[in-house]
């Protein structure tokens, strides 16, 4: 059976961003602690239903996962190697702000066989970083990034954010050459509505013809930095694209552990007598969570803590795929596609290309993707 991935959320943050719109509350030691034995509980759950198959990839997110200490983060990773078959050179992500993590701590996580760091440094520019209300300056994130490479990491991804006033987009590819991360992930300021930064009239999207300038400005200079621009807003030193992300842009089954956690897989939840293919989410906040968890007596039939399912049918499926593959450098199969006279203004147009079957954007089409999908499907 076809490997899968497993994700697990941590969703602790000392301060919630500007701009964030994620699943995620302040820490609070006891319930961090209740927390943790909740996840290893669950983890513990699904033991019976996937013995044979083997896990591809662990990605630990939040929230702010670098606030654990190393203890429970080797509880955790301890917890998932005995419960699950995890396969020889599996990918192990684990999420880190430059202000958590200390040389000692990413020592540890080295050494406990997180093999990829991903740092949220958002910005090399003091005031960006300020606008977005991030706890770090650019000094500390560029430490960061020494000190991960001090104690061994050799697998780094850095996370960007491009679309704010004011901001030198120039200045932070820079800083991208300046240390050469295997990956980088270079994302677009979404306003979400009830963030502070959507009540704040300074922050204005930008027009099309200003971020389609900055996109083919970033995907030029990292392409000619040596990086493969392979999914929309992913870039990666060839051999180190993110083998958990690309599971999900590839519709791979996926473990969703935790408050507030996605899990999808295509056979079914057979842990709740599902045979359709469904998408579930865990239940939220992190009290209900451990509620739900904990609560589970040994001798009783287990409370999976899911609060939500979505069955996904044929259509669903099908346009799913077409969306999630088209973000990828791959693309799709041109029989999918429904309108093909609609085909050669697109490649007039400079937004697609076909090759050997295959429909792929253009970095042009890449920008007005949405319209593209409705276009031809």
């Amino acid at each position: 059976m076809e490997p899968y991935s497993v994700y697990i959320h941590i969703p602790y943050c000392k301060k919630k961003c500007k701009y964030c719109s994620f699943l995620s509350i302040p820490p609070q030691p006891e319930e961090m602690e209740k927390y943790i034995e909740a996840i290893k509980s669950e983890l513990k759950f699904y033991k019976p239903f996937l013995s044979g198959r083997k896990v591809k990839s662990i990605y630990i997110g939040g929230g702010t996962p670098s606030l654990l200490e190393p203890p429970q983060i080797k509880e955790i990773i301890a917890t998932a190697s005995v419960s699950l078959m995890l396969q020889d050179n599996i990918e192990i992500t684990m999420e880190a702000n430059p202000e958590s993590i200390s040389k000692e701590k990413l020592k540890s996580m080295y050494n406990l066989g997180i093999n990829r760091l991903s740092i949220g440094l958002q910005s090399f520019d003091d005031n960006v970083l300020n606008a977005l209300g991030r706890l770090h300056d650019a000094s500390s994130a560029l430490s960061a990034i020494e000190k991960a490479r001090n104690v061994g990491f050799k697998n780094i991804n850095v996370d960007i954010i491009y679309g704010i006033p004011s901001q030198d987009i120039t200045k932070e590819l820079d800083g991208i050459k300046a240390v050469m991360p295997e990956h980088v992930s270079f994302y677009y300021l979404t306003i979400e509505q009830g963030t502070p930064l959507s009540m704040d009239k300074l922050f204005t999207p930008l027009n099309d013809d200003a971020f389609q300038e900055i996109y083919t400005k970033v995907h030029e200079t990292l392409v000619d930095a040596g990086y493969e621009h392979y999914e929309v807003s992913n870039f990666a030193k060839p051999g180190f694209q993110s083998i958990h992300n690309m599971n999900y842009w590839q519709r791979g089954d996926y473990l969703g552990i935790g408050s507030g956690a996605h899990g999808f897989f295509k056979t079914g939840l057979p842990w709740i007598g599902m045979t359709a293919q469904a998408r579930y989410e865990n239940a939220y906040p992190p009290s209900a969570y451990i509620e739900k968890v904990l609560n589970t007596n040994s001798s009783e039939s287990i409370n999976f803590p899911i609060s939500r399912v979505e069955v996904l049918d044929t259509d669903a499926e099908t346009l799913e795929n077409i969306f999630l593959s088209l973000r990828t450098w791959k693309g799709i199969d041109i029989a999918l596609v429904k309108n093909k006279n609609l085909l050669s203004h697109l490649i007039e147009d400079g937004l697609i290309k076909i090759n050997n079957e295959r429909l792929t954007l253009t970095v042009k089409g890449m920008c007005v993707m949405d319209g593209i999908v409705t276009e031809l499907f």
